[in-house]
This record gives C-alpha cells, sequence and structure tokens, in this order.
C-alpha cells in the first residue's frame, strides 16, 4: 500500500507540475523588449453578492485596465454599475438566472468588433491597446456535475475557435488548470492558462479565511502567445464564493 501510493504522489506531481508555483519552465518568462503592459483582473461576483461596495474597493484598489466578470446581474448594485464610471465600456451578452459573463474596460471600445454570442456564459469584445485591436472574452462554464460541463464547451466551440488573436480569455471555468476541460478550451482559442495554482473557490458554507488555503482553483486567465503573463495572484476576500485574481500582462 506504502508503495502504491508513493507511486500515485510520484504520479500526480508528473502530471501537474507544470501548474505548481515555481515548477513550470518559463512560467514567467521575461517579455519582448519595450513590451506594452495592462492589468486584468477575473471576478465571479455571485449573483446574490450583498457586499458589492466591498468588490468595487477591492477592484479599484488593485487598479486593473479590463475586468471580466461572471454572474453579473443587472440590479442597481451590481457591480457593473457601481463601477460604470470607472470602466466605462461594458459588455455583457446574455443573461440568466444567476447573471451573465461580462467584460468591463477602461480602455476604448476598437472598430472592428464581435457580435455578441446568445449565451450567458461566453461575452467578447475588441479592445484598442496603443492602436492595437485586442480581444477580451469572459467565460463561465458549467459545473461538471450535476450539470455537463463538456456540452456546453461542445455548444460554444464554434464561437470560442473563432475568437480572434490577440487574446485574453478569462473566467470560471468551474475546472481546474489541469483539467481536460481547460485543456480543450486553450485547443479552441490557441491559448494557454497561467500557471501555478491559485485557490479561487470554496464553499460560502466555510470560513473565508480558508478560500486560499484549500479552496480549488477554477479561475482561470488564459492567454495567446502575443502574450506574457509577469505576475499573477489572487485578492482578498470581495462577498463572493470566489476570490479575485489579478495579473500583469506584458504584450
Amino acid at each position: 500500500m506504502a508503495m502504491v501510493g508513493g507511486l500515485t504522489v510520484v504520479a500526480a506531481l508528473v502530471l501537474t507540475y507544470p501548474y505548481l508555483p515555481g515548477l513550470s519552465p518559463g512560467s514567467f518568462s521575461s517579455a519582448n523588449a519595450s513590451p506594452r503592459s495592462l492589468r486584468v483582473l477575473q471576478f465571479n461576483t455571485l449573483y446574490d453578492n450583498t457586499q458589492t461596495d466591498l468588490a468595487a474597493r477591492v477592484i479599484r484598489a488593485a487598479d486593473p485596465d479590463v475586468v471580466f466578470l461572471q454572474e453579473v446581474t443587472d440590479s442597481p448594485k451590481a457591480l457593473i454599475n457601481l463601477l460604470k464610471n470607472d470602466y466605462p465600456v461594458q459588455l455583457r451578452c446574455g443573461d440568466s438566472a444567476i447573471g451573465g459573463a461580462t467584460v468591463i474596460s477602461r480602455l476604448p471600445a476598437a472598430r472592428d468588433k464581435i457580435d455578441c454570442v446568445e449565451s450567458f456564459a461566453l461575452s467578447a469584445i475588441r479592445l484598442d491597446l496603443g492602436g492595437e485591436p485586442i480581444t477580451f472574452a469572459s467565460y463561465h462554464g458549467f459545473w461538471p456535475w450535476p450539470f455537463n460541463q463538456q456540452e456546453g464547451i461542445d455548444k460554444l466551440s464554434g464561437q470560442l475557435a473563432a475568437l480572434p488573436h490577440p487574446l485574453i480569455l478569462a473566467g470560471d471555468f468551474n475546472a481546474t488548470t489541469w483539467s481536460e476541460g481547460v485543456h480543450q478550451i486553450a485547443r479552441l482559442t490557441d491559448t494557454a492558462p497561467a500557471p501555478g495554482v491559485r485557490a479561487t473557490w470554496l464553499s460560502s458554507h466555510l470560513p473565508n479565511a480558508l478560500k486560499p488555503l484549500i479552496g480549488l482553483p477554477i479561475d482561470q486567465i488564459m492567454v495567446s502567445d502575443e502574450f506574457t503573463i509577469t505576475s499573477i495572484e489572487t485578492l482578498p476576500f470581495a462577498g463572493s464564493d470566489h476570490l479575485p485574481v489579478v495579473a500583469d500582462i506584458a504584450f
């Protein structure tokens, strides 16, 4: 039993080492000379978040250029309304009982646009970064169980594959960095997830202080090969069962 246990640990490390902190070769490699940089933030707001004022303060303190949100409702206290003056460019393509995926930005919209997808799970917009149009897409995956995560990915496969590069895709994937769901979306979009393990979700029935310790790493930021992620970290509790994730990215 000890031998089987030891082999299982070794196999797990071999399969997951690219996603462990500090062990992935080139995880945060140096960017090209004179890169343009931006900061993005990913956050599942929780559709019934009663502390959106706190969430707005956490986001403003992080000072991102672009924010990816999920479970965004149109209530007066929704984050998109609280942050309208800070992030005037806002897109939410679909909706559901728990809200939709959204991108908000202080970067201006690019002239070439992306048509909305009729799904609460995906919103994508082209934004202008120093004269270069960049695609920013917010994604919310189904639970693997009791819902069918794979079916949700399959339904969006055409839209995901059509997202133009350069591309930054972020969201609540409801899947860990090393899962097949994340790998399939990476193949469809020709992107790579940020390496390392950052616990972002834990049941709200458990103390918030435990989220960074025993939570699941299911909030992902994925980039096409025009980008280098130079830093990435979780932020403090912001009223949701998810923690915000902020990343600095060189283009």
